[in-house]
């Protein structure tokens, strides 16, 4: 590789922020997938937004949800990687077992595995959300409780999102935590009510 490819590749966007290599193949994997899917879902909306437009509303509404609905699964499937880095800091995990199977091993297979797919699925997640709230607004957007928590929920997912960025290099002050414990309870409000 020439000096001009490699500071080329020492100088993009990701590089900056996310320094393990690894990790920046699979963030970019999930925004191309992030993108490919926000791509999909404007081409398809656009194509039968007629069709969208003149279904009764309950049945929009249920269409709208599921994207929501789908989202949210996968934001505690993100969000479990916490609850699993903090039982294996527990000193009491070592003494559990079950004849020769110890939960520790579990645990750190498990936190492994969460902490590699972490990025893209919320990135992917994200993308659902995108779809969601563009099909609540197209439909005609009013000024209630479930559209301000769900508009607010989004606003947090925006800083969330940046301070996932930070997290990388462990100079988001515990933020992106406390953003996320945030999101989640706001988008449980927001699920809850609608």
């Amino acid at each position: 590789m020439s000096l001009k490819q490699n500071t080329r590749n020492n100088t993009s966007f990701l590089s900056i922020h996310v320094p393990n290599p690894k990790e920046r193949r699979a963030i970019a994997i999930g925004l191309l997938v992030t993108a490919c899917l926000l791509l999909i879902g404007l081409s398809l909306i656009s194509l039968n937004h007629q069709q969208l437009m003149s279904q009764e509303y309950k049945h929009y509404k249920e269409f709208l949800k599921q994207f929501g609905s789908i989202s949210r699964i996968v934001y505690f499937v993100v969000f479990a990687v916490y609850p699993a880095f903090l039982l294996l800091k527990w000193r009491r995990l070592k003494t559990i077992a079950w004849r020769n199977f110890q939960l520790k091993v579990l645990l750190q297979y498990l936190g492994k595995v969460l902490r590699k797919w972490h990025v893209p699925l919320a990135l992917v997640s994200t993308g659902l959300i995108l779809l969601h709230a563009y099909l609540a607004v197209i439909r005609g957007f009013k000024w209630d409780f479930t559209n301000v928590t769900g508009i607010l929920a989004i606003v947090l997912l925006g800083f969330l999102l940046f301070m996932g960025l930070k997290r990388f290099k462990r100079k988001d002050k515990k933020w992106h935590l406390k953003l996320a414990i945030g999101f989640i309870i706001l988008f449980m409000i927001h699920a809850s009510f609608s």
